[in-house]
């Protein structure tokens, strides 16, 4: 069976592991040449995972994750020891790592990703709570770029090599949020991780001085001969955009879980929502209009031409457009967890209401 988020991970299926990033993120290759990509973050679970689905459905469904069951880590186990029993076979056989290393298929770097799986399964593949989903997930493999390319040149002459890369992901950005549909889809991103509680790639509060200047949240970049500490970009990494098979690119929701806080903070002991909840200033027509403002701004300055030789991002319309599609995000978000609300748990049933109820 190919390997895929909506089919079950069998031991047989697996031909190769990959390790993506620092032992959270693998890429399983199968026999067939199909793929699924495996994710661990420290502090976010299956059941935080699972709680976001509907929402992330409503927003960006090509980017959804589905938490491992038992079963399915159980199969990565035996595809695990299946593969130490090859390479204890084919190292027996061709002297190991002594003389005839040479000879020796096994690759360093498989046997590291194997050694970090192993160790990500004992660490995240145990249940959360009375549920059968373990702490690991799945998701597809996406061809993307992210704005994380700005910390490549920083501090770098334009005449650098590294601003080769960085230029052309700069056009496939412009290009992105340009066109149709565009910026609209970023902002039913911003609508989606607000939602869920995600400010790992957006900070939702944008503060003012007494002389009506906006204070800067955001993180600290050194580009275009400046250093500046941006508005509302927290992370430059997880500002994504994605290519499909045709070459379109458009913004993506990929990385929506923020390991640094627990994602959907339950609601109060009377019931109500806290104050602290990102979505909140969404709900307030002139704080949604400053934040978008203030993300149009930020994107603006990192994607200029340096040389005035490209095409620059924005436009008149830029931040209401950004501004429209935060709407419609909200809308998509009541619109698919209405008809689920009787079977939501308290906290998102008390999120839903408070949205539902929001005059945009």
């Amino acid at each position: 069976m190919p390997l895929g988020i909506d089919n079950l991970i069998v031991a047989s299926d697996i031909m190769e592991v990959k390790d993506l990033k620092e032992g959270k993120i693998f890429l399983l290759k199968g026999r067939d040449g199909s793929s699924v990509v495996l994710k661990s973050e420290p502090k976010v679970t299956g059941d935080q995972i699972k709680m976001a689905n509907p929402v992330v459905k409503a927003i960006d469904p090509s980017c959804k994750m589905k938490p491992l069951t038992l079963m399915e880590v159980h199969e990565l186990r035996i595809f695990v020891r299946q593969w130490e029993e090859y390479v204890n076979f084919v190292e027996g056989a061709t002297g190991g790592l002594g003389g005839f290393a040479k000879k020796n298929p096994i690759q360093a770097k498989e046997k590291a990703a194997i050694s970090n799986l192993v160790l990500a399964l004992k660490t995240y593949g145990g249940i959360t709570g009375n549920s059968a989903r373990s702490n690991m997930a799945k998701m597809s493999l996406a061809r993307m770029s992210t704005l994380g390319v700005v910390l490549d040149v920083e501090n770098a002459n334009f005449s650098e090599e590294s601003w080769t890369e960085a230029r052309g992901i700069f056009g496939k950005f412009v290009k992105a949020l340009n066109g149709s549909g565009g910026l609209e889809k970023l902002g039913k991103i911003v609508a989606g991780d607000f939602f869920i509680g995600n400010e790992d790639r957006f900070i939702s509060h944008v503060g003012v001085k007494k002389s009506g200047a906006k204070t800067s949240g955001g993180m600290q970049v050194t580009i275009h001969g400046e250093k500046k500490r941006l508005l509302v970009i927290r992370n430059l990494g997880n500002v994504i955009i994605v290519e499909d098979s045709k070459g379109k690119v458009m913004p993506s929701m990929l990385d929506y879980m923020d390991p640094s806080q627990v994602t959907l903070t339950p609601v109060l002991p009377n019931g109500g929502v806290p104050d602290d909840w990102p979505m909140r200033n969404l709900l307030i027509k002139p704080s949604r209009r400053m934040f978008a403002d203030s993300l149009v701004e930020d994107l603006e300055y990192l994607l200029k031409p340096e040389k005035g030789g490209s095409k620059k991002l924005g436009g008149a319309r830029a931040a209401s457009r950004l501004d429209d599609g935060i709407v419609s995000g909200i809308k998509a978000i009541v619109k698919s967890l209405g008809p689920k609300r009787a079977g939501l748990n308290p906290t998102m049933q008390a999120y839903y209401d408070l949205v539902r109820a929001a005059k945009l």
